[in-house]
């Protein structure tokens, strides 16, 4: 007959091996959630660099040269008012040389156009064509530029 000390033993150890079990089981979980995880954000990832890619050869396909023109003309126009003193400009001559670029945007599409018109921003200010102020309102212009084609998004982030 074994002795009370070997069955309180070995009922401790078969306790210990479960919790043991038990706890790997957890860590096992765990570690398939976080390879999942990653997983995810790695393939997120180059679905982004694919959809940038293809943003990117449309954006120097088309070139936005009247979006770009549309804004520096915007902005110069706005500075020349506020020289001059004068709030009031024709509209419609504004609105002629918008349809332009909103045929532009329109050819780039919704995914694509905010990353578009940022471009045509920093390239403004890389080549020091507009500063500070200036450089400002292009911006705020250039990310409402989509509301006022009545395109989607109706702005952009940058």
């Amino acid at each position: 007959m074994q002795s009370p000390n070997y069955l309180i033993s070995t009922r401790h150890h078969h306790h210990t091996d479960i919790q043991s079990r038990k706890t790997m089981a957890r860590i096992a979980v765990i570690a398939t959630i976080f390879a999942t995880l990653l997983l995810i954000t790695a393939v997120s990832a180059i679905y982004d660099n694919s959809k940038q890619a293809k943003c990117r050869k449309q954006i120097k396909r088309l070139k936005l040269t009247h979006c770009e023109q549309y804004l520096i003309d915007r902005e110069m126009g706005a500075l020349l008012r506020r020289q001059l003193l004068m709030v009031n400009q024709e509209e419609e001559e504004e609105e002629e040389e918008l349809k332009p670029c909103c045929d532009e945007m329109e050819k780039l599409g919704s995914k694509c156009r905010c990353m578009g018109l940022e471009e045509i921003v920093r390239q403004l200010r890389e080549r020091g064509e507009m500063q500070g102020e200036e450089v400002e309102d292009m911006e705020d212009s250039a990310r409402h530029l989509p509301s006022d084609c009545d395109l989607e998004p109706k702005t952009c982030k940058f």
